[in-house]
């Protein structure tokens, strides 16, 4: 019997700042059986960052976080760029390096709602299945012409398909955070106590 491949899950986002609600999303994905996730901080195409921590700035405070996680690896390589890197991007490399892998895109159920507005779409289709957690406030998570639904437990080895992952995530929003830190609020509720600090002072607005 051929052993069987590695199960990758790829978790980009913007992190700005990363918070407690990103580190359940990863345990999660992990609980689904993955044998790794991949956290990779992201340039955005859609959305302009807060400007309070540059790409490398946000890159360590992952590292910081999941250095006691073996499963998990923060990866550079968006953030090495230095431009806006879309996904697809990411996903074509990942093939390029990784022949014979066929990774699983992590999704909150609004992203996957969007997900035919992404760039080069639906080549995407092609490259990954995709895992979408549960979003509060989303009821209906839509499906996507030409992807295959699965159980979460299934072992899928080639692209194309889906699951729902029914999850209670911490209601907490990157926003939400910085609009906390521009007030001088402690953010130990809401942030991994380990970067804690250097989020409060990074998001802080400037005194006169």
């Amino acid at each position: 019997m051929a052993p069987a491949k590695r199960q990758i899950g790829l978790f980009g986002g913007s992190f700005d700042p990363p918070h407690l609600g990103h580190v359940a999303l990863v345990h999660a994905a992990l609980a689904l059986g993955l044998d790794e996730v991949w956290v990779i901080p992201a340039l955005p195409v859609h959305r302009h960052l807060s400007g309070c921590a540059d790409g490398f700035t946000r890159l360590g405070w992952l590292q910081r976080i999941f250095a006691a996680e073996p499963r998990v690896k923060v990866v550079d390589w968006e953030v090495t760029r230095q431009q806006p890197t879309p996904a697809v991007e990411t996903l074509h490399r990942f093939r390029a390096e990784y022949q014979g892998l066929t990774p699983w895109l992590l999704l909150g159920a609004d992203a996957w709602a969007g997900l035919e507005s992404w760039r080069e779409y639906p080549a995407h289709r092609m490259l990954c299945n995709v895992a979408v957690f549960a979003r509060q406030g989303l009821e209906n998570v839509p499906t996507h012409e030409g992807w295959q639904r699965v159980e979460r437990s299934d072992a899928c080895v080639t692209p194309g398909h889906w699951c729902f992952v029914d999850v209670t995530l911490p209601q907490v929003s990157a926003t939400l955070v910085r609009e906390y830190a521009e007030q001088g609020r402690s953010l130990m509720d809401w942030v991994p106590a380990v970067v804690c600090s250097d989020i409060e002072k990074n998001y802080a607005v400037m005194q006169e």
